[in-house]
Protein backbone atom coordinates (compact mmCIF):
# COMPACT_ATOMS: atom_id res chain seq x y z
CA UNK A 1 0.00 0.00 0.00
CA UNK A 2 1.13 3.45 -0.79
CA UNK A 3 1.59 5.99 2.02
CA UNK A 4 -0.70 8.97 2.57
CA UNK A 5 -0.10 11.82 0.16
CA UNK A 6 -1.42 14.42 2.63
CA UNK A 7 -1.37 14.84 6.38
CA UNK A 8 -5.19 14.70 6.50
CA UNK A 9 -7.24 16.68 8.90
CA UNK A 10 -5.04 18.17 11.61
CA UNK A 11 -6.06 19.69 14.93
CA UNK A 12 -5.30 23.39 14.86
CA UNK A 13 -4.00 24.82 18.11
CA UNK A 14 -6.40 27.39 19.57
CA UNK A 15 -4.26 30.50 20.01
CA UNK A 16 -4.12 34.13 18.83
CA UNK A 17 -3.52 34.36 15.05
CA UNK A 18 -0.90 37.03 14.44
CA UNK A 19 -1.49 37.56 10.68
CA UNK A 20 -4.53 39.81 10.18
CA UNK A 21 -5.45 38.24 6.79
CA UNK A 22 -5.34 34.71 8.24
CA UNK A 23 -7.34 35.90 11.25
CA UNK A 24 -10.03 37.34 8.92
CA UNK A 25 -10.19 34.09 6.92
CA UNK A 26 -10.50 32.04 10.11
CA UNK A 27 -13.33 34.28 11.35
CA UNK A 28 -15.20 34.00 8.02
CA UNK A 29 -14.90 30.21 7.93
CA UNK A 30 -15.76 29.59 11.57
CA UNK A 31 -18.55 32.20 11.77
CA UNK A 32 -20.89 30.20 9.54
CA UNK A 33 -20.18 27.05 11.56
CA UNK A 34 -21.01 28.77 14.84
CA UNK A 35 -24.22 30.27 13.44
CA UNK A 36 -25.20 26.86 12.06
CA UNK A 37 -24.65 25.18 15.44
CA UNK A 38 -26.73 27.85 17.22
CA UNK A 39 -29.55 27.42 14.70
CA UNK A 40 -29.44 23.62 15.07
CA UNK A 41 -29.53 23.83 18.87
CA UNK A 42 -32.49 26.23 18.75
CA UNK A 43 -34.39 23.97 16.34
CA UNK A 44 -33.61 20.67 18.04
CA UNK A 45 -34.42 21.85 21.56
CA UNK A 46 -37.19 24.33 20.67
CA UNK A 47 -35.53 27.13 22.57
CA UNK A 48 -35.34 30.85 22.01
CA UNK A 49 -31.78 32.11 21.66
CA UNK A 50 -29.68 34.93 20.28
CA UNK A 51 -26.05 35.24 19.22
CA UNK A 52 -24.23 38.40 18.18
CA UNK A 53 -20.72 38.39 16.69
CA UNK A 54 -18.58 41.40 15.77
CA UNK A 55 -15.61 41.11 13.43
CA UNK A 56 -12.43 43.19 13.84
CA UNK A 57 -13.80 46.03 11.72
CA UNK A 58 -16.94 46.22 13.88
CA UNK A 59 -19.40 44.59 11.49
CA UNK A 60 -22.13 42.69 13.36
CA UNK A 61 -23.42 39.21 12.56
CA UNK A 62 -26.42 37.91 14.46
CA UNK A 63 -28.84 35.05 14.86
CA UNK A 64 -32.06 35.11 16.83
CA UNK A 65 -34.92 32.69 17.21
CA UNK A 66 -37.66 33.94 16.82
CA UNK A 67 -35.84 37.24 16.20
CA UNK A 68 -32.93 39.02 17.79
CA UNK A 69 -35.16 41.94 18.88
CA UNK A 70 -37.65 39.66 20.63
CA UNK A 71 -34.86 37.91 22.54
CA UNK A 72 -33.18 41.18 23.55
CA UNK A 73 -36.49 42.72 24.65
CA UNK A 74 -37.23 39.63 26.69
CA UNK A 75 -33.74 39.62 28.22
CA UNK A 76 -33.99 43.30 29.16
CA UNK A 77 -37.58 42.92 30.34
CA UNK A 78 -38.74 45.72 28.03
CA UNK A 79 -41.81 44.04 26.58
CA UNK A 80 -43.31 41.22 28.63
CA UNK A 81 -46.14 40.89 26.08
CA UNK A 82 -43.72 39.18 23.72
CA UNK A 83 -42.94 36.32 26.11
CA UNK A 84 -44.88 33.44 24.56
CA UNK A 85 -44.17 29.80 24.18
CA UNK A 86 -43.02 28.60 20.78
CA UNK A 87 -46.42 27.25 19.64
CA UNK A 88 -48.37 30.42 20.48
CA UNK A 89 -45.71 32.61 18.88
CA UNK A 90 -45.92 30.56 15.66
CA UNK A 91 -49.73 30.86 15.66
CA UNK A 92 -49.53 34.61 16.21
CA UNK A 93 -46.91 34.98 13.46
CA UNK A 94 -49.04 32.95 11.02
CA UNK A 95 -52.10 35.09 11.81
CA UNK A 96 -50.05 38.27 11.41
CA UNK A 97 -48.68 37.14 8.04
CA UNK A 98 -52.17 36.16 6.87
CA UNK A 99 -53.60 39.55 7.89
CA UNK A 100 -50.75 41.41 6.22
CA UNK A 101 -51.19 39.47 2.98
CA UNK A 102 -54.94 40.09 3.04
CA UNK A 103 -54.43 43.82 3.66
CA UNK A 104 -51.84 44.04 0.88
CA UNK A 105 -54.24 42.34 -1.55
CA UNK A 106 -57.02 44.75 -0.57
CA UNK A 107 -54.70 47.74 -0.98
CA UNK A 108 -53.53 46.57 -4.41
CA UNK A 109 -57.14 45.94 -5.50
CA UNK A 110 -58.21 49.36 -4.19
CA UNK A 111 -55.31 51.10 -5.94
CA UNK A 112 -56.16 49.38 -9.23
CA UNK A 113 -59.83 50.36 -8.91
CA UNK A 114 -58.88 53.94 -8.01
CA UNK A 115 -56.62 54.16 -11.06
CA UNK A 116 -59.39 52.89 -13.35
CA UNK A 117 -61.90 55.35 -11.86
CA UNK A 118 -59.46 58.23 -12.27
CA UNK A 119 -58.93 57.32 -15.94
CA UNK A 120 -62.68 56.99 -16.42
CA UNK A 121 -63.26 60.39 -14.78
CA UNK A 122 -60.67 62.02 -17.04
CA UNK A 123 -62.26 60.45 -20.13
CA UNK A 124 -65.78 61.48 -19.10
CA UNK A 125 -64.65 64.99 -18.23
CA UNK A 126 -62.93 65.37 -21.59
CA UNK A 127 -65.91 63.96 -23.48
CA UNK A 128 -68.27 66.32 -21.66
CA UNK A 129 -65.99 69.25 -22.50
CA UNK A 130 -65.77 68.19 -26.14
CA UNK A 131 -69.52 67.69 -26.34
CA UNK A 132 -70.05 71.18 -24.99
CA UNK A 133 -67.57 72.61 -27.50
CA UNK A 134 -68.93 70.75 -30.46
CA UNK A 135 -68.55 67.51 -32.31
CA UNK A 136 -65.23 66.09 -31.22
CA UNK A 137 -64.98 63.83 -34.27
CA UNK A 138 -64.79 66.90 -36.49
CA UNK A 139 -61.64 68.15 -34.71
CA UNK A 140 -58.21 67.64 -36.24
CA UNK A 141 -56.67 64.35 -35.09
CA UNK A 142 -53.84 66.22 -33.32
CA UNK A 143 -56.40 67.68 -30.90
CA UNK A 144 -58.10 64.32 -30.15
CA UNK A 145 -57.32 62.06 -27.23
CA UNK A 146 -56.24 58.47 -27.73
CA UNK A 147 -59.71 57.29 -26.69
CA UNK A 148 -61.35 59.61 -29.25
CA UNK A 149 -59.01 58.46 -32.01
CA UNK A 150 -59.75 54.81 -31.18
CA UNK A 151 -63.48 55.59 -31.18
CA UNK A 152 -63.19 57.37 -34.54
CA UNK A 153 -61.24 54.45 -36.05
CA UNK A 154 -63.85 51.96 -34.80
CA UNK A 155 -66.67 54.08 -36.27
CA UNK A 156 -64.85 54.40 -39.58
CA UNK A 157 -64.27 50.63 -39.71
CA UNK A 158 -68.00 50.02 -39.10
CA UNK A 159 -68.83 52.50 -41.85
CA UNK A 160 -66.36 50.77 -44.18
CA UNK A 161 -68.04 47.42 -43.50
CA UNK A 162 -71.45 48.93 -44.31
CA UNK A 163 -70.12 50.32 -47.63
CA UNK A 164 -68.48 46.99 -48.50
CA UNK A 165 -71.73 45.17 -47.74
CA UNK A 166 -73.65 47.59 -49.98
CA UNK A 167 -71.01 47.16 -52.67
CA UNK A 168 -71.38 43.35 -52.50
CA UNK A 169 -75.13 43.70 -52.53
CA UNK A 170 -75.01 45.94 -55.64
CA UNK A 171 -72.52 43.60 -57.28
CA UNK A 172 -74.77 40.61 -56.54
CA UNK A 173 -77.80 42.62 -57.67
CA UNK A 174 -76.07 43.58 -60.91
CA UNK A 175 -75.06 39.95 -61.45
CA UNK A 176 -78.66 38.85 -60.86
CA UNK A 177 -79.96 41.55 -63.24
CA UNK A 178 -77.41 40.54 -65.85
CA UNK A 179 -78.33 36.88 -65.39
CA UNK A 180 -82.03 37.71 -65.60
CA UNK A 181 -81.50 39.80 -68.77
CA UNK A 182 -79.43 37.04 -70.31
CA UNK A 183 -82.12 34.49 -69.47
CA UNK A 184 -84.82 36.72 -70.91
CA UNK A 185 -82.79 37.28 -74.08
CA UNK A 186 -82.18 33.56 -74.45
CA UNK A 187 -85.89 32.80 -74.03
CA UNK A 188 -86.93 35.48 -76.49
CA UNK A 189 -84.47 34.26 -79.14
CA UNK A 190 -85.84 30.75 -79.05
Amino acid sequence: MAGKSSRGRQKIPIKWIEDKAKRSVAFSKRKSGVLKKVSELSTMCGIDMALILFNESGKAFSYGNPTLNVILDRFLGLDPQRVFNSASRKTIEAQKISCIQEMEAKIMNGEAMLKLEEQRAKTLSLEMTNHAIGKWWEQPIKKMTLHQIQKKIASMEKLKMVFEEQKRFKSNWNSLNLLALTSVNQISHK
